[in-house]
This record gives C-alpha cells, sequence and structure tokens, in this order.
C-alpha cells in the first residue's frame, strides 16, 4: 500500500486501510449472530487484549445488525463500576434506545433509567426491598429481580413482584440475624428460590419479546453488547461477566461481551483459589467466541508503524539499519504504543511526534550514537513513555546529580523484566531499586515491560548508551 492511503483516516481516527479489514470482519461475525441467534446461540465473547480493538470491532458489527432491523443496546462495565447496583444498571442498559413515549409514566425524551430511578423512589425502594449495595452476597440476584420488576411494571405492564422481593428481604435479613450455620444458609437459599432463576427467566422473557417487536424486524433476535468489564475491579467484573453469561441467557437476547480473556481467566483463579480452570469456566459461560481481533491488530499495527514509525523523517540519526534488529524494535515499540496509546491512531502520532521533537533537540549527542536509528528511537520511546506514566519516578530520579548515577538507576531499572517477580526477599538484587524508587508491585512489571530492551543492547558499553537514551526520552540527559 502506498503511504498516503496507510496515512488517510475515516472520521473517527482510524486508517481507512485498517477500517477496511475490520469491518470485513465485523460483516462476517454480524451474520454468524443474526443467523444462530434465531435458534441456539445467547451469548458470545469478543477476545483481545486491551488496545487491540475490541470497541472498534463492537461498532462496526453494531452497524451491520441495526441495518439488517435487529436491535442493539450497549453497557460499559467501567462506566457503571460504581453504580450502587451494576447488575441492575445492566439491565436497564436494554432500554436506552428504546421508545416507550405515550406510556403514562413515560413522558416523551426522558430516559427510561430516570424513570426508574423516580419509581423505585416511589416504590420506597431500596429501604422495602433490600436493594443492597454489590457488597452484599446476593445483591446482584436481588437488583437485577428488582429492575425487571419495574421494567415489567412500567412498560409490558405485567404484574409486580413486589411481594416476592420483599419475602426474599425478610427470609434474608433473618438469615443475617440467625445464630445456627445451617439455619442461615437455608433461608438464604429460600430467599434466592423466590426470585431465581425461574422468575427472573419468565420476566426476561417478556421483556425480550418486547423489545423485539419493538425493532425494525422483530423476527431478528435483539442484542446487548457488553464492553470494558475487564477495567472493573476483579470481584465486580467476574461478578457481571457472570451475570451476563447465565441469566441473560434467553431466547430472542445475543449477549455480546468484548473482553481480555487472560484477565479473566485470572480473575476465576482467583475466585476459586486455583480449583477452577479459567478457560473451562468461560467456555460454559458463553456459546460462541468471535476471534480475530488480535491477529488483525498484529496487521494493523505493523503497516502503521511501518509508515509512522519507519518512513517518517527522523534527522540526525546515523547508525546504519539491521533488518532483522529492526523488525524486532518495530515489534517492541508497538507493544509500547498500545499500552500506552490502546487504538486511538491520533494519540500514536502525538506520542511519535513528541519523540521525534526529543531527538531532534538531542542531535548533537544523537549524532554520535552508532546504534541503528530503529532501536535509538526505541531507547528515547522507552524513556519517553516511562516519563508519562510514572511523573513520581521521573522526579526521583531527577534528584540524582550526576548523569553517573542516574545512569546506574536506569540501567538497574532496564534489568527488572530478566529479574522481576514478586518481592518477598529483602535481600535480592533489586530491594535497593524498591526502597529507592517507592514502587509498587504493579508499577515494577510494568517499568519492566516498558524498559525490556536489553537484548537490543548485548554489551556493557551499549548498556550505558541504551541508559542514556532512556535518560533522554525522560528528559533527565
Amino acid at each position: 500500500m502506498s503511504t498516503s492511503a496507510d496515512t488517510k483516516l475515516t472520521a473517527d481516527g482510524m486508517p481507512v486501510f485498517a477500517y477496511e479489514l475490520c469491518d470485513d470482519a465485523a460483516q462476517a461475525a454480524s451474520y454468524m449472530l443474526l443467523e444462530e441467534g434465531k435458534s441456539t446461540l445467547r451469548t458470545a465473547l469478543v477476545t483481545g487484549s486491551h488496545g487491540a480493538g475490541k470497541t472498534t470491532q463492537l461498532k462496526l458489527i453494531d452497524s451491520h445488525l441495526r441495518r439488517a432491523g435487529a436491535g442493539v443496546s450497549w453497557f460499559n462495565g467501567w462506566a457503571h463500576k460504581e453504580d450502587v447496583d451494576p447488575f441492575a444498571s445492566l439491565l436497564f442498559a436494554l432500554w436506552d434506545q428504546l421508545d416507550i413515549k405515550g406510556e403514562p409514566q413515560a413522558p416523551v425524551g426522558e430516559q427510561v433509567d430516570g424513570i426508574v430511578s423516580a419509581a423505585m423512589r416511589r416504590k420506597g425502594y431500596p429501604s422495602n426491598t433490600g436493594m443492597h449495595t454489590r457488597d452484599s452476597v446476593d445483591a446482584g440476584e436481588r437488583s437485577l429481580l428488582v429492575a425487571s420488576d419495574l421494567i415489567a411494571q412500567l412498560v409490558v405492564r405485567d404484574q409486580p413482584l413486589a411481594e416476592l422481593a420483599h419475602a426474599s428481604k425478610l427470609l434474608s435479613d433473618s438469615a443475617n440475624l440467625n445464630e445456627d450455620r445451617f439455619r442461615q444458609q437455608k433461608l438464604l437459599e429460600r430467599s434466592r428460590s423466590y426470585l431465581f432463576p425461574k422468575r427472573f427467566r419468565e420476566q426476561m422473557d417478556m421483556i425480550v419479546t418486547h423489545l423485539r417487536h419493538r425493532q425494525t424486524d422483530p423476527h431478528l433476535p435483539c442484542f446487548l453488547f457488553v464492553d470494558d468489564l475487564d477495567r472493573c475491579p476483579p470481584a465486580l467484573g467476574l461478578a457481571l461477566l457472570e451475570a451476563a453469561g447465565r441469566f441473560f441467557a434467553v431466547p430472542g437476547l445475543v449477549v455480546v461481551v468484548a473482553l481480555d480473556e487472560v484477565i479473566a481467566r485470572s480473575w476465576v483463579r482467583s475466585a476459586y483459589e486455583g480449583n477452577v480452570d479459567g478457560r473451562a469456566y468461560i467456555d460454559k459461560l458463553f456459546d460462541r467466541r468471535i476471534l480475530g481481533t488480535e491477529e488483525r491488530a498484529r496487521v494493523i499495527w505493523a503497516q502503521l508503524l511501518g509508515v509512522e514509525w519507519r518512513m517518517a523523517e527522523w534527522e540526525g540519526l546515523v547508525g546504519r539499519a539491521h533488518p532483522e534488529m529492526a523488525d524486532r524494535a518495530v515489534i517492541s515499540a508497538t507493544r509500547l504504543l498500545r499500552i500506552h496509546s490502546g487504538s486511538d491512531i491520533r494519540k500514536v502520532r502525538r506520542t511519535l511526534n513528541e519523540v521525534r521533537t526529543i531527538i531532534l533537540e538531542d542531535e548533537e549527542y544523537l549524532s554520535k550514537v552508532t546504534l541503528m536509528p530503529d532501536v535509538v528511537r526505541l531507547g528515547v520511546l522507552c524513556g519517553y513513555l516511562v516519563r508519562e506514566r510514572f511523573p513520581r519516578i521521573v522526579e526521583r530520579i531527577s534528584d540524582l546529580r550526576l548523569l553517573e548515577a542516574r545512569m546506574e538507576v536506569v540501567e538497574e531499572m532496564m534489568t527488572i523484566a530478566p529479574n522481576w517477580e514478586l518481592p518477598d526477599d529483602d535481600d535480592d538484587s533489586l530491594a535497593w531499586l524498591r526502597e529507592f524508587l517507592g514502587l509498587t508491585p504493579e508499577e515494577e512489571r510494568e517499568l519492566g515491560y516498558i524498559l525490556d530492551i536489553r537484548h537490543f543492547l548485548p554489551t556493557d558499553v551499549l548498556i550505558q548508551v541504551g541508559s542514556q537514551l532512556v535518560l533522554i526520552g525522560m528528559g533527565l540527559r
């Protein structure tokens, strides 16, 4: 592809070649969702790491589904993580785009979640039905039932289940006050049996039927897209994932979740103390996986970096390129930029422009460096990302007045990746660095990932050169 074609952007900042590649995959995925959603498909999982383009893929699938006549609602887990009951918000998301004007309780233009909130206050929720916070052991189930009950009354005109919710509250309160553990468990099980799973499924069937009648093609399933669960706190993220996979699996509704599966598996391992296999557990929650997001991201980023990283003007670099090492440097830069910028192409370009400016400002030194240009750029990029993501650490290093002392700290930081493990021994080689920089385990691990460039610096002299490149990126040389 030509440079002009590669760098041309769509209205939302996505390269045209990347849009075309992703849209073809979205069209195939939407066809599968529509066809299989008519019969057995209830849940689907879009997998990929952070910044791989899962949300972009969902948006493209959304457009194809709407053109076909299906209805699509969205729930962003991260945006609702502070809600009193994110589980109820998950159910309300089905109604965000539904026009219910004409109903007495639904004035024109008023959002359904606002209506439901007002109705809950009028009915005395949460005081009368125990809409607990998400820390309660069964608050997710109870809040889902209360939400479905309200939606059914407001829109579907079904009979309320308030007395069941109230009975469940009384039973669970009795369990909390009972000193007999066996009796506690029995009462809790009884309180849940009033609500789940049968009664919730009955209401969901009615709600979904009503939704499908309101969409352009009532014969097609309706869809709920769930995004950014992997940015939620682990306990909440796993609970919402389980709710989406278990409770919303009703005929006529397809729930599509975009998730970094590696993170979800770690949730499962932690919650079940390693006794449950993460992949097998997630397999039981979802009928299908929509694959390819990660692979397309690699292709897109390889082409993008080929233009932005290699073909752009980088003055002041005199080293000669080695094809194999240069390719490895581009791969490393791609990973770092995806962590820092996600799928935001404009942010990638801003970052590279900043690095280019830093190199021009230090041309007097860099013109003497005989490392290949890609490695020089990578070293400066690493320092720039440390400065952007950890300004406190850069400020701590700046307290050292001698260049040699700063270089020593950076050289030690570059050894974190091959030596990293959870700190459990004060005598390990990185103990002094942890103490000096005040690193948390999470910060230490991310620093190690950003500065994992030792394989480009095979000798002591080159390591010293690399540490100075990092300092240039930090603005500390």
